[in-house]
């Protein structure tokens, strides 16, 4: 990515073209994202003290970002064209997450609800461009299908090797939905930011029976008279880099 005086020169996550950059907010800024302000640090930097005790009070120094998590990865129209095909949509998604874990102050460890006329077609491709866009151009030519699923408003296709997993979160850290290899779960991207987490799961015959998977809710038709029963575990994230890992504060500390 190139800054020319006041412009970032990059390639758009979701054309592939080389054009002006345009700042992204993921999740979108009106899904509880508009004045967030958070430390960006290397995983490098955040390992260097392997103690789980440190890492759980380990204090990030260097510059500050707020205004809302994101980043200059998509070009003006493909923004654009998120916001005005996915947004409104998973912003009433993010609206009942955040009513969930309101709920009782928060201390539950399991919740049960229905959706009502949520289009989960138009959320399962925000949340994929989410993915697409914390992870670098050469992801997607990694693992193709993606970018294609996200641009066509219409297409129900993604490729059986992606599955798609949520649950609420109230409590820990930000996990920024960059790809990673695990011996246990093969590649997984996981992001979270209250009031929901997601693991894109890539090649994995696995079922995540901790998590609820969402990714077949992309084939209902009629949304506006659907009724779907849910139960989303809720789970903590207090190791960033660590993907689904969900141990409470005592847990890690009593693994050191």
């Amino acid at each position: 990515m190139v800054k020319n005086k006041e412009k970032t020169i990059g390639i758009c996550r979701l054309c592939k073209e080389t054009k002006e950059m345009s700042f992204e907010h993921f999740p979108p800024s009106s899904a509880y994202n508009k004045n967030t302000k958070y430390f960006s640090i290397s995983h490098d930097d955040y390992f260097k003290d392997s103690e789980a005790e440190s890492l759980l009070e380990f204090q990030p120094k260097g510059r500050k970002f707020q205004g809302g998590l994101g980043d200059n990865c998509l070009c003006i129209d493909c923004n654009g064209f998120l916001g005005s095909a996915y947004v409104r949509e998973y912003k009433k998604w993010a609206s009942i997450g955040m009513t969930l874990i309101n709920q009782d102050g928060g201390n539950f460890k399991a919740c049960g609800f229905t959706s009502v006329e949520i289009n989960f077609l138009k959320i399962l491709k925000q949340i994929i461009a989410i993915f697409i866009c914390n992870n670098r151009p050469i992801f997607t030519e990694i693992y193709p299908g993606l970018i294609e699923f996200v641009r066509d408003e219409e297409s129900t296709y993604l490729p059986s090797r992606y599955k798609i997993y949520t649950y609420l979160n109230n409590e820990g850290q930000i996990r920024t939905g960059k790809i990673f290899y695990t011996n246990l779960y093969g590649a997984v991207c996981e992001f979270t930011f209250r009031p929901f987490g997601y693991v894109l799961s890539i090649d994995n015959e696995m079922n995540f029976e901790n998590l609820l998977e969402i990714t077949g809710l992309k084939d209902i038709t009629d949304y506006k008279k659907t009724e779907i029963e849910m139960i989303l575990n809720k789970y903590p994230t207090y190791l960033p880099f660590v993907p689904m890992d969900y141990r409470t504060k005592e847990e890690i500390k009593n693994c050191r």
